[in-house]
């Protein structure tokens, strides 16, 4: 696997989507942050992008000065001044680039745009959306994002194992969320999210936020973590059982474990991310259980936990080999709880791969 990501040959790449086209602009300005890390390496909180086919330029403010020109060695830095409107130094430099149409992301917001154009306007310059040519490109993952996302994946993996000591009773769920959320800084990580930790009747709340709750016996707990490490995540989400689990628990458990097998089995290259979800759906409905799964079943791993398309009834574009995506099929019954296990999966040339591999047979706690 390379060493490190190769960002002048994902700029070509972008340039090529983005400039070989009938009617391209005269320069694409880029101002996500997980899209700017994409591109250049840069890891601050606050800068642009701007390519046009011949030329590129990083902008930024002073307090990022010395990182920028470490992080962004190659590409020549615009410093904003300090009592400058950034969008202004934006417009003069794409001015002096002789742009005269300025193509932007579209995740940028109203008021982003509407700022913008303020500034571009004075220059004589017309700002248009372009879509997300770069989420695009991030979409199939190269070997270097593979195996950031298989260490992000391992370190999700012990950390599920590091937590098992406290699944017993009295133990509150902000104890375990602290926990997990102490243990992945240990490893100089992140938490990729904000972890929950739910149990007993709250395990019906697909996303609850722990509380001081304490775990009693014949509970169901679930756990949804994921750790950012050296820039990429993982997600990991499991459900187990305080003590001996009931008839109806195992049943809900043994349900959805069904649909996740059958959803990761059926993953490959050309089939559709709706696809999949639905049998899932199918799976659940089998069992009485479908009205019960409220989300889609997946999503995309990178840069950011929630990475693009993946397992959803909107997803309709075929899956390709190095996508990256959650499986994390769920039930949630009110008055009850609920049920979660999700695996990180890589798509490979003939199915997927799991990078997740804590235990995912019930897992009853004696203590």
């Amino acid at each position: 696997m390379p060493s490190s990501p190769n960002y002048a040959e994902r700029r070509a790449k972008l340039r090529q989507a983005v400039f070989e086209t009938k009617k391209p602009p005269g320069a694409l300005l880029i101002t996500s942050m997980a899209n700017l890390y994409y591109l250049t390496g840069f890891t601050g909180s606050f800068g642009a992008l701007l390519l046009t086919p011949n030329a590129e330029r990083f902008l930024t403010g002073g307090i990022y000065a010395t990182q920028a020109q470490y992080e962004v060695p190659d590409i020549q830095l615009v410093l904003n001044p300090t009592l400058k409107e950034f969008n202004e130094t934006l417009a003069a430099t794409a001015a002096e680039l002789g742009v005269s149409v300025l193509g932007v992301e579209s995740s940028t917001s109203v008021a982003g745009l509407k700022a913008l154009r303020k500034a571009a306007h004075k220059a004589g310059i017309r700002v248009e959306p372009v879509g997300m040519p770069v989420d695009k490109l991030r979409r199939v993952k190269d070997g270097f994002e593979i195996a950031r996302l298989r260490a992000a994946a391992a370190l999700a993996d012990v950390t599920f194992e590091h937590i098992q000591r406290l699944f017993q009773p009295e133990v509150a769920e902000w104890d375990i969320a602290m926990e997990i959320d102490f243990y992945i800084r240990r490893q100089e990580a992140y938490p990729a999210f904000d972890t929950i930790v739910v149990s007993g009747e709250r395990t019906a709340l697909p996303h609850g936020k722990p509380t001081e709750r304490r775990l009693q016996k014949g509970d169901f707990v679930t756990l949804d973590f994921g750790a950012k490490l050296n820039g990429y995540c993982s997600d990991l989400t499991r459900t187990v059982v305080i003590g001996k689990a009931s008839t109806e628990q195992r049943k809900l458990y043994y349900a959805v474990l069904e649909a996740l097998q059958r959803s990761i089995d059926a993953i490959r290259p050309g089939k559709r991310g709706k696809q999949i979800d639905a049998l899932a759906r199918k799976v659940l409905d089998r069992h009485g259980l479908a009205e019960y799964f409220g989300h889609g079943l997946g999503h995309s791993l990178g840069i950011l936990v929630h990475d693009g398309s993946g397992l959803s009834f909107r997803d309709k574009q075929p899956l390709e080999a190095g996508m990256v995506l959650t499986v994390e099929p769920g039930v949630y019954v009110p008055d009850f709880g609920g049920v979660r296990i999700e695996q990180d999966v890589l798509v490979t040339e003939s199915g997927c791969e799991p990078l997740t591999h804590a235990p995912v047979d019930l897992l009853e706690c004696e203590w």
